[in-house]
């Protein structure tokens, strides 16, 4: 009898342990259980991290405890360059990122599933700023003057469509804005600021300190909002674990409404994790625009209009909508 006793002790003492190591294994990034969650009833969510302004929201709620408050394990994961992070999404390596409408298309184009559910800057004119400038030895302050004047950028990107519809709104026409490849923005910076080349386009912090430096801002998103950068998605994800990213855009949310309430009161973070030169956040004479808005989904003509320009330069296999590029359930309606 006693003997049948301990045998039952022992049994279950195994199935406890099986129990236990059942609940830590065989869950992937982003589940629950995952090894290495901090508690049990938190849930993972991977985020893959550019050193760009866009971005503060999530590094103040990651400091502010705002994930763990929702029950969230999120990891902010950095990535120096968009194709990098890209190619992450394409491994499904990160579950979520801050980019633009163009690579949210670009990537469904290319078989890979995700979906904007909120716009991170550029709701409304006055966040963050995409900029055409001229050399600071130029004559050049009027967009106007650009006609058919080369303006450096990276070709079939955010910063090229930035560039068409900015300086079509002021009256030139698709032939009159010419254009020349410098990809690698500081390689762009560098190129404007020594005049050899008459214009270029930038985004911040880099059109603020080429401001700073002489530069001549022509013409800018603050006054003509045609640039917007959205929180992205994995589709998987929104199907599979859609609570759990309403909550990471709550969380995301509380952030917002602290940096609304003190703009300034971020900039060890933007120097930090976005990588602003000091000499930006200290400019009084070129301040460095940091606003942003509660979460909202993109606007339809805005979307469409993202995926007309695209369209017309051949940069799309399939014919997308406004539903395959953005999912409505998270800040929308169920």
């Amino acid at each position: 009898m006693r003997f049948q006793k301990a045998r039952l002790i022992v049994a279950g003492l195994v199935v406890a342990a099986l129990a236990v190591l059942a609940a830590g294994c065989g869950q992937k990034a982003g589940q629950p259980g995952t090894p290495g969650q901090p508690r049990a009833e938190q849930f993972r969510i991977k985020l893959g991290m550019l050193p760009i302004i866009d971005n503060l929201p999530f590094w103040v709620a990651q400091e502010k405890g705002y994930f763990q408050a929702e029950g969230l394990d999120v990891e902010l994961i950095p990535f120096p360059s968009a194709v990098e992070r890209d190619s992450a999404f394409t491994a499904r390596k990160i579950d979520g990122a801050v980019g633009d409408l163009l690579a949210v298309a670009a990537l469904n184009d290319a078989g890979v599933p995700l979906k904007a559910v909120s716009i991170a800057m550029g709701a409304k004119p006055g966040e963050s700023r995409f900029a055409v400038l001229s050399a600071p030895d130029s004559n050049i302050r009027r967009p106007e003057q650009l006609k058919n004047v080369e303006i450096a950028m990276s070709l079939n990107s955010i910063i090229e469509y930035t560039t068409d519809r900015l300086l079509q709104h002021q009256g030139l026409k698709p032939d009159e804005i010419k254009k020349v490849s410098i990809p690698k923005m500081p390689v762009r910076l560098e190129s404007l600021l020594q005049g050899k080349v008459k214009a270029a386009t930038l985004p911040d912090p880099l059109a603020t300190l080429a401001a700073i430096k002489g530069a001549h801002i022509v013409a800018d998103t603050l006054n003509d909002n045609v640039a917007q950068t959205v929180v992205i998605i994995q589709q998987e994800m929104l199907d599979q674990n859609l609570p759990a990213v309403k909550k990471l855009m709550k969380a995301y949310g509380r952030a917002v409404a602290d940096i609304q309430a003190d703009p300034a009161g971020f900039n060890r973070l933007l120097a930090e994790q976005a990588k602003v030169p000091e000499e930006v956040l200290a400019s009084k004479e070129h301040r460095l625009p940091v606003n942003f808005s509660a979460p909202q989904l993109p606007a339809r003509k805005d979307v469409q209009d993202v995926l007309d320009w695209m369209k017309e330069r051949n940069l799309l296999k399939k014919p997308l909508k406004y539903e395959d590029l953005v999912d409505e359930r998270v800040i929308g309606k169920d």
